[in-house]
Parts: structure tokens; C-alpha cells; sequence
């Protein structure tokens, strides 16, 4: 996010937290890092409000930054479902969704395109695009291959596939093995005015393609690295990333 953004979210979220009983804004301003000192004793919203807005405006951009997903879980957590819908709208009136812990800009992976991959696999696929668009390509490379490893996950999980700490391509392999994705293909192109054998060569191509994207992810994630906020690659190659990983992810939508 850019400082403005930063910015104008926690101008959103302490409007948000204003709304709350003094003590319980008074703490949350605490949990978030801001400095509370200032709020006085006689507890009366507009002094108290006045005072947490100027913690607020002293905090450092990098400190605001960590702020802000505190304040949204508490005014989450605070609120309950409600609180969490009303937050959604707020932030979306400003361009923005919070997906597990982070800011994502609206729009960065289609909305049409989501029902197509599994919803864990969307929110680590959103999070890749936020990071490559803020120029943390190493992180979006991180991401592409986290929406990955939930997608596997996930399957390991709900069809009992045995351990997941194997390896990132190992899991691939055998979800892809053991749910025979690839024998559904055939047979869903099959039902396509496709000739047989040209729907087992078109199954085969794709198997053949979805391990060598899970190879070609893990070996640039090795390469890169888990540092954050550097730009170690050309934009395309991680671009590119991105994209396999959504790929492989549909292939394993509904499964």
C-alpha cells in the first residue's frame, strides 16, 4: 500500500473505532500501538476521541501500517457478523478488501474468476497480485505458491492423502495421482465432439504442463527467496508465476 493509502484506511478505521464506548476504544487504540496517554480521565467521547486521533497521526507510516489490520480484526472481533459486513463495505467504498490479515485491492483477481478456484487458493492468489502491483515480487512469488499449497492442503485434508509436509511438487503430483484429475478430464473432454484420442492427448499435455508449472514455481521460489520487498525478477516472470498457479488451482476446483 502506498502512504496515502495507509493513510486514508486509518483515517476509515479509527472513524470505525470512534463509534465504540470509550474504554473499549481505549484499549483497542492500546492493542493497536497507539498512544493512549493523552486520552483524559473524565471519560467523555469527544476529548477522548480527539486525543486517539492524534496517537494515531503521530504513529510512523511503517507503525500506522501495522496498526491497521489490529484495528480491523478488534472492530471485527468487537462487532461480530455485522461488524465484519459494515467493515467490508467500508473498505470497499475505498478500494480495498480485507482477506486474512491483509489489504487487498478490489478488483486484482476477478470476481468471475474466483468460483473457479478453491476459496483458500483465492485469497493467496489476491494477496500474489497485491504484493506484485506494490513491486514485492518475491513476496507475490510467495503467495502464488501459498494459493498452491492451500489448494493441496485442503484436499490432503478432506481426502485423507497422508502427510503434507512433503515436498511442494510431491503434492501436486499426488492430489493429481489419487484423485485421478487427469482420467476426468479425459472423460469431461470426451463428451466434447473431440476424438479419442485427441481428448488423451489433450489430458496428457495438461498433465504434463500442471508438473512443470509446479516445478518451474518451486524452483523460482527457491531461487528468489522469502524476502519480501525486493525485486529480484522481471515483473513478466512473476506474472507469469501468478497465472500457473491459478491454473493449477482450477484444475483442482471442486475436487
Amino acid at each position: 500500500m502506498t502512504e496515502e493509502d495507509i493513510q486514508i484506511l486509518g483515517n476509515a478505521l479509527m472513524g470505525q473505532l470512534m463509534n465504540l464506548g470509550v474504554q473499549k476504544k481505549v484499549i483497542i487504540a492500546a492493542m493497536a500501538g497507539i498512544d493512549t496517554s493523552e486520552v483524559p480521565a473524565e471519560q467523555y467521547n469527544v476529548p477522548v476521541n480527539a486525543a486517539l486521533t492524534r496517537g494515531f497521526g503521530k504513529l510512523s507510516i511503517e507503525r500506522k501500517r501495522k496498526a491497521l489490520p489490529i484495528l480491523a480484526d478488534q472492530l471485527i472481533a468487537t462487532n461480530g457478523g455485522a461488524g465484519r459486513q459494515e467493515l467490508t463495505q467500508l473498505l470497499h467504498h475505498h478500494g480495498y478488501e480485507y482477506i486474512n490479515n491483509t489489504f487487498v485491492p478490489v478488483g486484482l483477481i476477478d470476481e468471475r474468476e474466483k468460483q473457479y478456484v478453491p476459496q483458500p487458493a483465492a485469497v493467496e492468489l489476491a494477496k500474489a497480485f497485491s504484493r506484485l502491483v506494490q513491486g514485492d515480487e518475491s513476496g507475490a512469488i510467495t503467495s502464488a505458491c501459498e494459493a498452491v499449497e492451500a489448494a493441496t492442503n485442503a484436499l490432503y485434508a478432506k481426502h485423507n492423502l497422508g502427510d503434507t509436509k512433503v515436498s511442494y511438487q510431491a503434492k501436486v503430483n499426488t492430489v493429481l495421482l489419487r484423485l485421478k484429475i487427469i482420467d476426468k478430464l479425459k472423460k469431461e473432454l470426451a463428451e466434447l465432439p473431440i476424438k479419442n484420442e485427441d481428448a488423451e492427448k489433450i489430458a496428457e499435455e495438461v498433465h504434463e504442463a500442471t508438473k512443470h508449472a509446479a516445478e518451474a514455481l518451486q524452483a523460482i521460489r527457491r531461487a528468489l527467496g522469502d524476502v519480501h520487498g525486493t525485486k529480484p525478477t522481471k515483473t513478466r516472470i512473476v506474472y507469469d508465476s501468478i497465472k500457473w498457479a491459478s491454473a493449477i488451482c482450477g484444475l483442482l476446483e471442486g475436487e
